[in-house]
């Protein structure tokens, strides 16, 4: 019993630097994490509040574009604001939960690997904690961790399905497969070999098992009623979800990828270029500054061992498919424009499934205190960044970043958005696009603040990337916006990023129009607020 509770242990003690770090931040929310967070207590909103009609419409439109899986559960989560103390706190406890899913999905793909030890599973657990994206996204609200947790399932999947009756197989796909669905539409992607290997060897035992007995024995397991219960609700609200979206959805996926809007956030070159470059942040991502090592050690001990060993039993293609998902993972990125390193996030998964199969063939104790030596250093390195303990190396990820214990913009914010929020339904234009001062943060701001004075104004932004300062003006003057809100000229970044050509320009229009009135707002941070007279 105590050899079982060490490797939950071992979860929890991983986690507990992730958990700190969200404890300790107080900045505002940047945009996605803000639009997710916005819909999540919008949702929870209507549901408290058994508005179900209004909570029917945001399960189904609110996430028009991008698959709502990871808001869909944040909802919930919502409910638990007093305890976790603010509304992010809350969210990120449903990343951290995720990501402890994700760790107890490659402890037992450990198990598959090598059954009768704790060494195997324990390392993939500390090869997956140790990763740069890992510790960097384990306080975000991004929907990358529910797709690695996916990922993480399907592979578990191949790696028994050799083992498991064949209804229990099929079940597990199609959960995974619908849990990935409303991840992120790019999960196919990420895990297209390891569901062709399960569904193979699910095909080739068909005819060798009972398929009566087999489903009835698998309808008496809980954890096989749980997975049908949770098919027959979730897979018909995937479908609608995807009937009514799928072509926003497809269009974002390609605008994202590829064309003038991915090209603002990644480069355009040949496919061996961006291979190499892709690599590269793999490593960096995953392997740096000491697991690079490790993985060497893992190759060149588990290729010894099994030479050396007497008798050598068999192992499962789990490595060698994991190997293959991520060469063709890697190949799919190079052929796209957009370069985000969160894209690669899974592939930690992968990774540590090859390194785990190859030191299951390991049986010196040196080699294995090394390796976890290596894991230790990582763990230790890494979070010493993200807790600002040690500064950050040229290139770091820029996701790890110290906590921000000064709440001085998220009171602004605050204070803001419950100066604006003065009629329901009435829209303000956030004239300006900073991380932590933008239409999506405000949004987000105005969800929180509907919780406790049942008051919603709306916020929105000039449009993306504007460069026509006439037509944002127009833009301005459709809207007939309550506010508008902006930065100072000595607040704004300078020069101007592309999401702020139009910025200042715009706000010289309201300063000089006799309509607006600048409103007295007290602000360190540059914020400026003008009413419409």
């Amino acid at each position: 019993m105590k050899r079982r509770a060490m490797l939950p242990a071992l979860i929890a003690a991983v986690l507990a630097p992730n958990a700190w770090w969200i404890a300790r931040d107080r900045s505002p929310w940047p945009w996605d994490p803000s639009w997710y967070g916005q819909v999540s207590v919008d949702l929870w909103y209507y549901l408290s509040h058994f508005a179900l009609r209004s909570w029917a419409r945001g399960m189904l439109k609110a996430m028009y574009m991008k698959p709502p899986g990871t808001v869909w559960l944040g909802q919930f989560f919502v409910a638990l604001r007093g305890i976790c103390g603010s509304v992010e706190t809350a969210l990120l406890l449903s990343i951290l939960l995720t990501h402890a899913a994700l760790l107890l999905v490659v402890l037992r793909i450990g198990r598959a690997i090598a059954p009768d030890s704790d060494a195997v599973p324990a390392l993939g657990v500390a090869i997956v904690a140790s990763g740069r994206l890992f510790v960097g996204l384990s306080h975000q609200f991004f929907v990358e961790p529910l797709q690695a947790l996916v990922v993480a399932w399907t592979i578990l999947i191949a790696a028994r399905a050799e083992e498991w009756r064949v209804p229990r197989t099929l079940l597990h796909l199609a959960a995974a497969t619908i849990l990935g669905a409303l991840a992120k539409a790019t999960t196919p992607v990420y895990t297209l070999l390891p569901c062709l290997y399960a569904a193979v060897m699910a095909i080739r035992k068909v005819r060798d098992e009972n398929w009566r007995e087999s489903c009835a024995e698998e309808s008496r397991t809980l954890s096989g009623r749980w997975l049908a219960i949770g098919i027959m609700i979730a897979g018909p609200a995937t479908a609608v979800w995807y009937r009514f979206n799928f072509r926003e959805v497809w269009k974002h996926a390609r605008a994202a990828s590829s064309g003038d809007v991915a090209l603002q956030y990644g480069s355009r070159a040949s496919v061996a270029s961006k291979l190499a470059s892709w690599s590269n942040w793999a490593f960096d991502s995953f392997l740096a500054p000491y697991l690079g090592w490790l993985f060497l050690l893992a190759i060149v001990a588990g290729i010894a061992g099994f030479f050396v060993r007497r008798q050598r039993p068999g192992r499962s293609p789990i490595a060698a498919i994991c190997a293959g998902q991520a060469a063709l993972f890697l190949l799919i990125l190079a052929m796209n424009d957009a370069e985000d390193r969160r894209f690669l996030y899974a592939m930690g998964v992968m990774l540590a499934v090859i390194a785990m199969s190859f030191m299951a063939e390991a049986d010196w104790r040196v080699v294995w205190a090394a390796a976890f030596a290596l894991c230790v250093a990582q763990f230790v390195a890494i979070h010493a960044v993200d807790l600002g303990m040690t500064q950050p190396r040229a290139g770091e990820y820029p996701l790890l970043r110290p906590p921000n214990p000064d709440a001085g913009r998220y009171r602004e914010m605050e204070r803001m958005v419950a100066l604006t929020s003065t009629m329901s339904g009435r829209y303000n234009i956030v004239g300006v696009a900073e991380p932590w001062i933008n239409a999506n943060t405000a949004s987000f701001f105005a969800s929180t603040h509907r919780l406790d004075s049942g008051v919603r104004s709306f916020f929105t932004g000039l449009r993306y990337g504007a460069t026509d300062t006439a037509a944002e003006w127009t833009r301005v003057k459709a809207f007939q916006p309550m506010y508008y809100i902006s930065l100072d000229d000595a607040a704004q970044t300078h020069p101007p990023n592309f999401l702020n050509l139009v910025t200042r320009p715009v706000l010289d229009r309201v300063r000089a129009d006799p309509h607006w009135e600048r409103v007295p707002f007290a602000s360190d941070n540059g914020i400026v607020i003008f009413r419409h007279r």
